[in-house]
């Protein structure tokens, strides 16, 4: 017969095995629900690659480490809206003749399959191109660019020496507004013609993210060149970039119907005066002035210094420091003073 001692014991015995193989089935689902998760925007995810030297954003690293292509956009009011810029790394906006603008945008490792409307150089144009030892892409030219051009042995694709294999013209558009190629074929257009593939320049600086600088709130930037060209940008504070608009309206891509977008702002003052009958613009970019740097929705003054033709500009705040710029997209606004632009 079984004492109460034993009976007890037994009892005690089962619930431990019961208790342990329960245990025992729970632990591998527990370890794995532990196991760290891997968010889509963790350095892991991201960060694979090289830093492309014009936003410090990570591509592979065959995107990088190639020349970028320097191509003149058309911002005429029946040009818009442009197909391609908005895959530019860096973009400029420049005054030319008449108080139009026009764009210059610097590509490494987008690849937009049509870019337009593709228009004419200025020497100014040419500088920018040089400053990253990028290809130039253009329609004809001022005479003074084709002087800097011949003077500076600039690698160029001119769609007026090109075949329509390179360039080619839409119907949606007028002439001249309506000049089209795609990256395939610039890309194409440069190795036929010999130009050395690797960049040889000097890389922007930029912080590993997004960091916050001491200056005043910038949530809207509005700049005035003449009543048709007014550019204005509003700040994303969720996603930490600023949309572009143009008039008023959202400055869209051709293709994509998507806003141009930009992560660090930069407006440059240079001085500028009108050099001959058709009213084009020579600009002071070499030496050095003044200008706004806007990321993140804070603005501060910097300062700006260009030595030479082909030097590059650099950016410096107000202690003297050269500006490391936040990665991602960089819109550069050129303009003759900063009483034409206003900071919400």
């Amino acid at each position: 017969m079984m004492t109460y001692f034993s009976k007890t014991t037994l009892f005690f015995i089962i619930i431990l095995m019961v208790l342990n193989t329960f245990g025992c089935s729970k632990k591998p689902q527990e370890e794995e629900e532990m196991e760290p998760v891997i968010e889509i925007g963790s350095p892991e995810v991201q960060k694979e690659g090289s830093p492309s030297p014009l936003s410090g954003l990570y591509f592979p690293d065959e995107k990088v480490q190639r020349r970028p292509l320097a191509i003149v956009f058309d911002n005429h009011g029946q040009a818009r809206p442009q197909a391609g810029l908005i895959d530019a790394e860096i973009a400029y906006e420049f005054l030319a003749e008449g108080d139009i603008t026009r764009y210059l945008g610097i590509f490494l490792a987008n690849e937009p399959e049509t870019i337009g409307g593709i228009r004419s150089a200025r020497s100014y144009l040419i500088e920018r191109a040089l400053e990253f030892d990028a290809m130039f892409v253009h329609v004809g030219g001022s005479p003074q660019a084709f002087k800097d051009l011949d003077t500076y042995k600039v690698n160029n694709i001119n769609a007026m020496n090109r075949g329509s294999d390179v360039f080619w013209r839409k119907n949606h558009k007028v002439a001249p507004h309506n000049m089209y190629s795609s990256h395939d074929a610039l890309r194409k257009a440069a190795e036929n013609s010999k130009y050395r593939s690797e960049m040889e320049a000097e890389a922007w600086s930029f912080h590993e993210d997004i960091e916050e600088i001491e200056g005043e709130i910038a949530s809207e930037i509005q700049i005035y060149y003449s009543r048709p060209y007014q550019p204005s940008f509003k700040f994303n504070e969720e996603e930490k970039i600023y949309y572009r608009y143009y008039n008023g309206q959202p400055h869209v891509d051709e293709i994509t119907n998507e806003q141009l977008t930009a992560t660090n702002i930069i407006i440059q003052t240079v001085n500028a005066k009108v050099v001959d009958k058709e009213l084009r613009l020579q600009m002071d970019t070499i030496g050095e002035g003044k200008g706004l740097y806007i990321t993140n929705g804070k603005v501060i003054n910097i300062t700006w210094k260009k030595e030479s033709y082909k030097g590059q500009t650099k950016f410096f705040d107000m202690d003297g420091n050269e500006l490391i710029m936040n990665p991602g997209k960089t819109w550069i606004q050129i303009i003759k003073n900063l009483d034409t632009v206003t900071i919400l």
